[in-house]
């Protein structure tokens, strides 16, 4: 595994400062590098590609990314590996560095999503899938409905006084997830909520309509 000990993450965060380390775990045997168009990273971040294919691992020659491969070959192979390979990185984190640091996970797969999450919720620290994030939200988008409730409307669009996940706003709601799929879709439709420009999972207000 790639070395990631406890010591080098520190010599990053200046005393009595937390600043935001991101580590990047890409499955390329899943969503190939199709990742790195979203992904911005700085020189104190870094990035860990798992494949086995030889012209993904030439592909990976930013000095910023570290390309793991040599597993067994076979399913679910990648995604043990990046267990493990995150488990280890967990176990050598101080507290003060877990406050320092996210963990992003580039994969479309469900079930490695929630192991990862599992892990880095077990060590307490922040984790997100951004690919897994916006394909539930996409599906909250697609759904096609005619009617909605301008009292739901309402509630939903106070919520919506910063910027919020369609998660975070339906759970706040005491509605069923068919009304609020119905009424949350036709804000969009009518272009009175938009996708946060900075971060694609967060839904805000258009101040232009």
């Amino acid at each position: 595994m790639g070395p990631l000990r406890g010591p080098i993450i520190q010599s990053y965060v200046p005393l009595g400062m937390e600043p935001l380390l991101k580590i990047f775990y890409v499955d390329a045997e899943n969503i190939g590098l199709s990742a790195f168009d979203a992904i911005s990273f700085s020189v104190l971040d870094r990035v860990f590609v798992f494949t086995n294919s030889e012209q993904l691992k030439s592909a990976c020659q930013n000095a910023l990314i570290t390309c793991l491969s040599g597993y067994p070959n076979g399913q679910n192979q990648a995604d043990f590996y990046i267990i493990a390979h995150l488990s280890n990185v967990l176990s050598h984190l101080s507290k003060l560095e877990k406050k320092a640091i996210e963990f992003h996970l580039y994969s479309k797969d469900q079930a490695l999503w929630k192991a990862f999450e599992f892990q880095c919720n077990l060590s307490g620290v922040k984790s997100y899938a951004p690919n897994i994030a916006l394909e539930v939200e996409v599906e909250v988008a697609n759904v096609i409905a005619p009617v909605s409730s301008p009292l739901l409307e309402q509630k939903i669009l106070k919520l919506m006084s910063k910027p919020i996940t369609s998660v975070e706003i339906e759970a706040k709601l005491k509605v069923t997830k068919a009304e609020f799929t119905r009424t949350f879709n036709l804000l969009i439709k009518s272009e009175r909520i938009k996708r946060q420009e900075k971060s694609k999972k967060n839904w805000v207000l258009n101040k232009n309509t």
